[in-house]
């Protein structure tokens, strides 16, 4: 398994009147006090650098349809322009510990988080409606079902993939209570919570049997390359 540390800044959809964040630091001892402050400075340009190009698009907004202005960028470290998400991130490894990993400071719509590369949507798998959760190692894909929609648990999960290679596991995953596999239950399922740039990916499969009925849950956190599944609830 495989965990990476990134803080990354982002900042809102082109178009959208946006505010700059305020940042939190959090000092980890051990870490010389010089390269703290040099990583901090490398942040605080990142977010001049957003703050920048926020007020371009504001401007370029209010001016409506056709016009456009030049953006001048200097960075040590990638940015990436989404437009299927509407984000602009700047992504920098950091030895000293900026935010708490998993963790995102936001205010507007800037913020700045560190380990929060998991994004969470609903999606389609060719006919089948599905709820996603993916970081940069693995796409992990489940039925997005209304309530009491009555399924085999074999049939729950859609897909599993690694995005190193994309490679999709060919493997059927199931779940037994009591050795009653393949029974006929009444299944929905739920995002915790949607969006992009998440410490963690979290979807709960609300499962209803004729006698019991139990949760299982659905983990992706950010820089892992496994998901973890556990059961909750158990009535």
């Amino acid at each position: 398994m495989r965990e990476k540390g990134q803080t990354t800044i982002v900042s809102a959809a082109l178009y959208t009147l946006v505010t700059i964040a305020v940042v939190a630091i959090v000092l980890q001892i051990g870490i010389p006090y010089l390269t703290k402050l040099k990583e901090y400075g490398e942040i605080r340009k990142g977010e001049t650098v957003m703050k920048n190009i926020d007020e371009i698009i504001a401007v370029v907004a209010s001016e409506g349809k056709g016009s456009k202005r030049k953006v001048n960028i200097s960075l040590s470290d990638p940015m990436d322009i989404n437009g299927a998400s509407d984000l602009i991130t700047i992504k920098k490894t950091t030895t000293a510990e900026i935010v708490s990993p998993r963790v995102k400071k936001t205010q507007g719509n800037y913020f700045i988080g560190t380990n929060i590369g998991v994004n969470a949507y609903s999606s389609n798998l060719g006919d089948t409606n599905v709820l996603v959760i993916e970081n940069e190692y693995i796409y992990f894909a489940v039925r997005k079902l209304d309530a009491n929609t009555p399924i085999t648990l074999d049939q729950l999960v859609v897909r599993i993939m690694r995005k190193d290679d994309n490679n999709v596991l060919n493997a059927t995953l199931d779940f037994c209570l009591d050795n009653d596999c393949g029974a006929t239950v009444n299944v929905s399922t739920e995002l915790k919570k949607s969006g992009y740039n998440l410490g963690k990916g979290h979807i709960i499969a609300n499962v209803y049997g004729a006698s019991y009925s139990y949760k299982i849950n659905f983990i992706l956190e950010s820089g892992s390359d496994f998901v973890r599944i556990y059961i909750s609830d158990l009535q």
